[in-house]
């Protein structure tokens, strides 16, 4: 088996699709099958699955794709090594980053990422917060940026803590806030914990009318529209447009309400060079040490 190979792996634990793939890596389709099957018949088991909603790995599929994923790295670190040239370092990184830091922050980060290692072939996820803990754990990505104060055991940087906003397409008047639609977004159960909170310190009746949407930026636009009120971190405050009344929201001790960023990974991901170049420029970017 040879790098190519390495990358087929890759790129099909990513895409699920053999047609995709053979797109990427400008192959035909019936030459990438008939590859596929010679790995299973050199590796001498199944380690496919193929269905009507993609490809699968099998057990040994996967643990296959595991020993690509180090044996291309390698392969990559030596090249750059042999070269010397430290700013083309090459490679496969997949970053995880919640929802509302994708729509806000992430962007600014890939690109001056992107601009000092050109090289690195990255994949961005976004999900819920509790989700993104889960994919690191099983190692399905490299990195994630979550919001919230999530339980993560091994490797854990606080990035920075925004305080929470509540917006709202009228004038944001308590005695009638309860009267309004109050338009959630689907995040992990810490920001649902924190809204509930607040909302019971604030108010004895429920909201008369709640929509939930599945991210934050859709939630944004809702109440750019004119409909309602929700709660959302500082950064989105720039997807408000004028027109949206905004307030800054506060504990029970008047102290302002805050959602930490946070950067996990396993410190064993630190032997792969995209991540740890990854991993350092962050902590640069939020003058973390």
């Amino acid at each position: 088996m040879n790098n190519t190979d390495w990358k087929i792996l890759i790129y099909l634990r990513e895409e699920r699709s053999i047609n995709k793939v053979a797109k990427r890596l400008f192959m035909t389709q019936p030459s990438l099958t008939y590859r596929l099957s010679q790995m299973e018949k050199e590796i001498g088991c199944p380690l496919f699955i193929r269905t009507n909603k993609g490809v699968h790995f099998t057990d040994a599929g996967m643990r296959l794709f595991s020993f690509a994923e180090k044996e291309l790295q390698q392969y990559q670190d030596m090249k750059n090594y042999v070269t010397h040239e430290p700013n083309s370092i090459s490679g496969v990184l997949r970053i995880g980053s919640s929802q509302s830091f994708a729509q806000s922050r992430m962007p600014e980060i890939l690109k001056g990422f992107v601009d000092k290692y050109s090289d690195i072939e990255i994949s961005l996820t976004t999900d819920t917060s509790d989700n993104l803990v889960k994919l690191v754990k099983k190692e399905d990505i490299h990195v994630a940026i979550v919001r919230g104060n999530q339980e993560w055991p091994d490797a854990d940087i606080l990035l920075e803590e925004a305080p929470l906003y509540l917006i709202s397409a009228d004038k944001i008047d308590f005695d009638t806030l309860p009267s309004r639609p109050s338009i959630r977004y689907r995040s992990d159960p810490s920001l649902d914990e924190l809204r509930t909170r607040w909302w019971r310190q604030n108010f004895e009746d429920l909201p008369h009318f709640m929509l939930t949407v599945s991210d934050c930026l859709t939630c944004v636009e809702i109440v750019n529209h004119g409909l309602g009120h929700s709660l959302i971190p500082e950064d989105l405050l720039s997807k408000c447009t004028d027109n949206v009344d905004r307030q800054m929201i506060y504990d029970a001790q008047k102290k302002p309400i805050l959602r930490p960023s946070h950067l996990i990974y396993k410190e064993a991901m630190l032997q792969s060079t995209p991540v740890k170049i990854f991993v350092d420029f962050v902590k640069k970017h939020f003058n973390k040490k």
